[in-house]
């Protein structure tokens, strides 16, 4: 038997400000529509029987952001509309669990380096035009599922071809910069691989014993390395959320 991970990909429902260069809107998550949606959600994802969830909270913030559950779970905290919130102490509290597990790293970064310049700087304006481009019509299919429902939202975003254009973004801003100022190429393996590879060892961290089940709820811009470090390693059994929203 080997431990298994369910992940998650999701665009973050509060619409904070993550460093992300693109976004989608996802407004009304309190409202009684979208509530119920997330609730039907919940129910897919308990079929999952999870032992742990991993939520994109950074290591440090664990002790708060369970400080927050224990407080939910007696009724003393109100839900924001963060997925966070939304989904990962939901489904914590309907499966019993008595925790939630921190395993983000985002330490010692000024945010994402100023592409648009590099690529002037540098003649690569097509690189960055291609990169904007693709991200535009990215969030505008992603806020066009979101209207449909979160379920279609979530399968959007976590089917594979959708998770390669995600990934593709990084490919590209990677070319940017040149000679010994490789700038995009610096920032997408020394910050974004390396904060990925972070991601994963606290995953792989968390296993106790081969019946371990972990559900990962994280942005979908990061299914693409945590799926491919996850599999890759063949440790684990692997499984994503169309096995479960369909």
């Amino acid at each position: 038997m080997k431990p298994t991970f369910l992940v998650i990909g999701i665009d973050h429902f509060s619409n904070q400000d993550n460093g992300n260069m693109f976004t989608s809107k996802t407004e009304g998550i309190l409202t009684d529509k979208r509530q119920n949606e997330i609730s039907y959600i919940v129910d897919c994802l308990e079929i999952f029987k999870p032992t742990k969830i991993a939520l994109e909270v950074l290591i440090e913030a664990e002790e708060e952001l369970n400080q927050d559950y224990i407080a939910y779970q007696t009724g003393h905290f109100s839900l924001s509309s963060n997925e966070i919130h939304q989904i990962g102490f939901r489904l914590a509290k309907k499966c019993n669990l008595g925790k939630l597990n921190a395993v983000d790293w985002n330490d010692d970064q000024d945010g994402i380096p100023d592409f648009r310049k590099l690529a002037e700087d540098n003649n690569q304006l097509n690189i960055f035009n291609d990169i904007e481009k693709m991200g535009q019509e990215f969030i505008m299919q992603s806020e066009q599922h979101y209207q449909v429902s979160l379920k279609e939202f979530l399968l959007w975003h976590n089917e594979e071809e959708n998770i390669a254009k995600g990934h593709e973004v990084y490919m590209k801003l990677a070319l940017i910069g040149s000679g010994s100022n490789s700038v995009g190429a610096a920032w997408t393996a020394n910050y974004w691989y390396y904060r990925n590879m972070l991601i994963y060892k606290n995953l792989v961290n968390l296993i106790n014993s081969p019946e371990e089940r972990i559900l990962v709820l994280y942005g979908s811009g990061h299914l693409h390395l945590l799926l491919q470090f996850l599999k890759e390693s063949r440790i684990f059994n692997v499984e994503v959320a169309s096995d479960y929203l369909r």
